[in-house]
């Protein structure tokens, strides 16, 4: 089975950090961040793998990312809800293309957007 871990262009450790790990609950597998240089990282969270690069050529900003059969999503859209981040308030959708999926669609800093779907 192949693996895909999806690149997704950043600009900004700090913001990087706020949004990802501090308010969606992603852990910093690990980082390259040598002094004075972009940064490039991988992050984690139960089975969802993304790399976030600082660097030109490896990503354009506005990517998306679908991540399909998310369990617990109500609890995990009330979690992201209760830490009121002030610059996103997701709401809980239920998919044009199927009554019985619902979705949580984030945007980062950077102008990427994250969908999360699972099962009513």
């Amino acid at each position: 089975m192949s693996i895909v871990k999806p690149v997704l262009r950043a600009f900004d450790y700090t913001k990087a950090m706020e949004f990802y790990v501090d308010w969606l609950g992603f852990q910093v597998d690990w980082e390259h961040k040598p002094d004075n240089t972009p940064f490039y990282l991988q992050l984690s969270m139960r089975d969802i793998i993304l790399h976030l690069s600082e660097h030109h050529g490896d990503a354009s900003p506005g990517g998306s990312v679908y991540v399909d059969e998310f369990t617990d999503l109500r609890a995990y859209h009330q979690l992201l809800i209760d830490k009121q981040y002030k610059y996103n308030r997701p709401g809980l959708e239920e998919a044009f293309y199927d009554p019985s999926i619902l979705l949580v669609t984030v945007n980062d800093p950077f102008y990427n957007k994250i969908i999360f779907a699972g099962k009513k």
